[in-house]
């Protein structure tokens, strides 16, 4: 685990689930189902990985009342915004423009910064609209100008970028280039049938079909209109023919569909198969040929300039219009990247556990079921050494633990866990709930794992109050307001106990007690990572460690894998499980169940439960 000890980690139950299941056709009989309160946790588990999160990543379904994670929600989009001018962009406009800006703001294509408006005008001759206008970055001072474009206004940048092409060239709209294509494709047919017949009245026209001179826009709809004309072409009239496209909502598809049952002639037309097309042959059909005298164009220049003119991959991933993109004379802005807020719904009852707020600059959210606010929180801390240097005069009504041990427990080594001496922790339980709780912790006796250390929870039932107002046990002079070290029984409320305010360690007692959270006492013996003689089965043997190599070329890899395999087994891990109990006010939902007049004043009983992995410290080895 990547935090510092001592942490606590929470598990999600969707790892559970078995979809490898044998069918029940390949077996003869199915098999026994295993007891779920038989199951054990195990953190090492490699599916453990995918289910233990903190409790703060954690979001919580109260249809389904379980610990919902990352894994087992539903991300919706609710709208899409630009973070640069905070303007909300319509879903509409996503499909047809894509997921980029499509106002003024542009970043850097070399630090990715977000690029201002800058004017070039000059102060002896003023002009009306105050232009030329450049985009210019303000941390690395890359400009429009090194590409040789500028612009006519401050606004409407996406346009005009769509017009011009770097060094100034005028871009041609989609419609110009369609009827340039047309012209093209007629002169060129006209001049190969003029070849053919021997005729003087051939074109001097020369068609400039250069390859590198195209853009791939050109090169996108000059493939496309050939594949159209092709698809055109081969349509046969019979309209359910293979390769025809019907529209089945048009208002005609109805008459369509009845002709497939009126001549026998359309059964014949039905089995025809249709012509083979053919492929582009030329620039003005979409088809590129490889140019080596580009490669031997770009070899040059790189002889010539070296790697600092090149891009890196990162900027050339981020040129989306030229992916094809070497030099750092082709670089163009890059539009903003638009963001979106999303909503999250339970994959099981699809119910709301986050939604943000539609307004693009607000950041609360109308709902966000976190899980923290309805699961307790478990913590684990160090116990002093001795009992009497934790028998300070407690603080008056603390809602958290007494800080009389702090020091003491700050001077804990948590990564020096020493094996075979029992160590005493503390495990605090933080109620968030309006109903007091009762809680049942269970955990197996000996951790998994090559090195087993003995766990034992010293109280493992008892009661949590509600998580009230402070000053409503002040007014009704509850006696749950006072610290109790060393207290009463696990379930009383009171609990003078016969340790008193000494601290002694004591079963079935429970250690500190506030308004809303409960301390016990979990004892832990850490195993051994070594093998010792007479003390078990837990960790390796030296034999086994000294043998573990497979010849004298792997031995230095075999101690390495040891020294990893120790790494790993000397974090000592602990599975608690949690369940609770406790009795609300029933809702509208349940109240149908418990009184069918709807009255109100009812308590339903609730339990919950789920299993957690407590980090405790690392074992040294000796």
């Amino acid at each position: 685990m990547a935090q510092p000890f001592p942490y606590t980690y929470y598990s999600c139950d969707c790892c559970d689930s078995d979809a490898t299941a044998p069918r029940a056709e390949r077996t003869s009989q199915l098999p026994p189902a295993d007891d779920e309160d038989a199951r054990t946790f195990d953190p090492r588990s490699p599916r453990a990985n995918y289910s233990l999160y903190p409790l703060e990543h954690l979001l919580y379904c109260e249809d389904c009342q379980q610990i919902r994670c990352p894994r087992c929600v539903i991300e919706e989009t609710l709208n899409w915004y630009c973070p640069s001018c905070l303007f909300e962009v319509p879903s509409s406009v996503i499909k047809t423009d894509g997921n980029r800006c499509t106002r003024n703001c542009y970043n850097c294509p070399v630090c990715t910064s977000p690029m201002t408006v800058n004017s070039l005008e000059d102060p002896a001759k003023p002009s009306p609209s105050g232009g030329p206008f450049i985009l210019s970055c303000p941390y690395c001072h890359w400009s429009t100008v090194e590409i040789g474009i500028t612009l006519e206004k401050h606004t409407g940048i996406t346009s005009q970028l769509a017009r011009t092409a770097n060094g100034g060239k005028y871009i041609p709209s989609q419609k110009e280039r369609d009827k340039e294509r047309e012209r093209r494709l007629q002169l060129s047919h006209r001049k190969s049938r003029d070849v053919l017949s021997g005729s003087d009245d051939s074109p001097t026209v020369d068609i400039d079909t250069d390859p590198s001179s195209m853009s791939h826009e050109d090169i996108f709809s000059n493939l496309s209109a050939f594949y159209k004309s092709q698809i055109a072409a081969q349509t046969p009239s019979y309209p359910f023919s293979p390769g025809h496209d019907i529209n089945f909502s048009s208002p005609v598809a109805y008459s369509r569909l009845m002709t497939i049952y009126s001549p026998t002639t359309s059964k014949k037309r039905w089995q025809e198969k249709p012509a083979v097309m053919r492929e582009s042959s030329g620039p003005l059909e979409g088809l590129i040929e490889h140019d080596s005298a580009a490669d031997n164009l770009a070899i040059e220049r790189l002889k010539k300039e070296g790697w600092a003119s090149t891009l890196t991959p990162s900027q050339k991933l981020a040129q989306v219009s030229k992916p094809d993109t070497r030099f750092d004379d082709s670089l163009r802005p890059i539009p903003a990247l638009l963001c979106t807020k999303r909503g999250k719904r339970c994959r099981d009852c699809r119910h709301i556990l986050s939604k943000p707020e539609s307004k693009i600059t607000s950041t609360r959210y109308k709902i966000k079921l976190v899980a923290f606010n309805h699961i307790p929180r478990l913590s684990i801390r160090a116990l002093a050494s001795s009992p009497s240097s934790t028998s300070t005069t407690p603080a008056p009504t603390p809602t958290t633990p007494s800080t009389s041990t702090s020091t003491s427990t700050q001077a804990f080594n948590y990564n020096a866990l020493k094996p075979g001496i029992p160590i005493p922790f503390l495990l605090h339980l933080l109620n968030p709930l309006f109903d007091p709780i009762r809680v049942t912790l269970a955990t197996p006796k000996f951790t998994s794992g090559r090195v087993q250390s003995q766990v034992t929870i010293l109280c493992p039932q008892f009661e949590v109050g509600a998580n009230t107002d402070v000053w409503d046990d002040a007014l009704t002079g509850s006696a749950l307001g006072s610290v109790k070290k060393g207290g009463g029984p696990s379930g009383g409320a009171g609990g003078g106990g016969g340790s008193g305010g000494g601290g002694e360690l004591e079963a079935g007692k429970i250690w500190e007690k506030g308004r809303n959270w409960t301390t016990v006492v979990v004892e832990v013996v850490p195993g051994f990572l070594r093998g010792i003689p007479g003390f078990g089965g837990s960790g390796r043997s030296p034999a086994a460690t000294t043998s573990h190599g497979h010849g004298t070329g792997n031995d230095d890899d075999a101690e390495e894998l040891e020294d990893a395999e120790d790494e790993h087994d000397a974090v000592l891990e602990i599975p608690v499980f949690v369940r609770i109990e406790y009795e609300t006010d029933a809702q509208a939902e349940d109240r149908s169940l418990v009184d069918p007049r709807g009255g109100k004043g009812e308590k339903v009983k609730r339990e919950e439960a789920f299993w957690t992995v407590v980090g405790v410290g690392r074992i040294q080895d000796v």
